[in-house]
């Protein structure tokens, strides 16, 4: 036998919901089509998808009940499957006294009444209910639920990127310890040397542009240098003067 986690409900509950939706969609849709071939036709659908709908909630019924007894959870989550389960049971109870109104009732072999439309109604808002408590069960308190994804970052055949890190209420960082790559497409190249290296040889260049040309040097023809030397450039000796000691020296 196929094993379901945690069991056979979650598959059962579909088609109860998917009957019983389209039994109450097809019982609307044929009311103002009375008469017609089309409202019959809608009309045999929507008797017999009730009456399915309502044979499939039995096995949903018990497929939750042995899911209420084995699966693990806590205070909160057993709370909520309660919950649950007693919107389940009085939605069954409502779409089971429609389907025997509609099997024992001579008046509506052709169509339904309108008191017979608003209660199939009503018992649509309790499916709605029911089936939005089954999923609080296992999105909210995580029942049933054996493992959880990794929250990573990931392609879709669309070739999105897509970054679920956040998704969900308990994020937990992860540290990577390796280093990764990246894409081609995500690669950045460091040109801050090149860029430091071409903004140095510019200013070397126009402060070469900027300085003062060096004079020619003249030597005449004894070998001696008959430049002149700036002012500045001109080296200046430094003259050391006797120490007076305080004597007089006569020589």
């Amino acid at each position: 036998m196929i094993e379901i986690i945690p069991n056979w409900h979650p598959l059962m509950v579909h088609f109860t919901i998917a009957l019983l939706s389209m039994s109450i969609l097809f019982f609307v849709i044929q009311k103002p089509l009375y008469e017609t071939e089309i409202g019959d036709n809608f009309y045999v659908f929507a008797r017999y998808s009730l009456f399915m709908g309502v044979l499939i909630s039995i096995l949903t019924l018990v497929a939750g009940w042995f899911a209420f007894n084995s699966v693990d959870h806590d205070t909160p989550s057993h709370l909520a499957m309660i919950d649950h389960r007693m919107w389940g049971i009085i939605t069954f109870v409502v779409f089971a006294i429609a389907a025997i109104w509609l099997a024992m009732s001579s008046k509506m072999r052709e169509t339904a009444s309108i008191v017979f439309l608003v209660f199939i109604i009503i018992g649509g808002g309790l499916l709605f209910t029911t089936g939005y408590k089954g999923a609080e069960l296992v999105y909210k308190h995580g029942l049933g639920v054996q493992s959880l994804p990794k929250a990573e970052n990931h392609d879709h055949a669309s070739g999105h990127d897509h970054d679920h890190g956040d998704a969900g209420q308990n994020k937990k960082t992860e540290s990577h310890d390796e280093p990764h790559s990246h894409d081609a497409g995500h690669e950045h190249e460091d040109d801050s040397s090149e860029m430091k290296i071409d903004a140095q040889s510019m200013a070397d260049m126009e402060k070469g542009m900027d300085a003062e040309p060096i004079p020619e040097v003249i030597v005449d023809k004894d070998g001696i240098s008959k430049q002149e030397l700036p002012a500045e450039d001109i080296p200046v000796q430094a003259v050391e003067e006797p120490a007076d000691d305080g004597h007089d020296h006569q020589h």
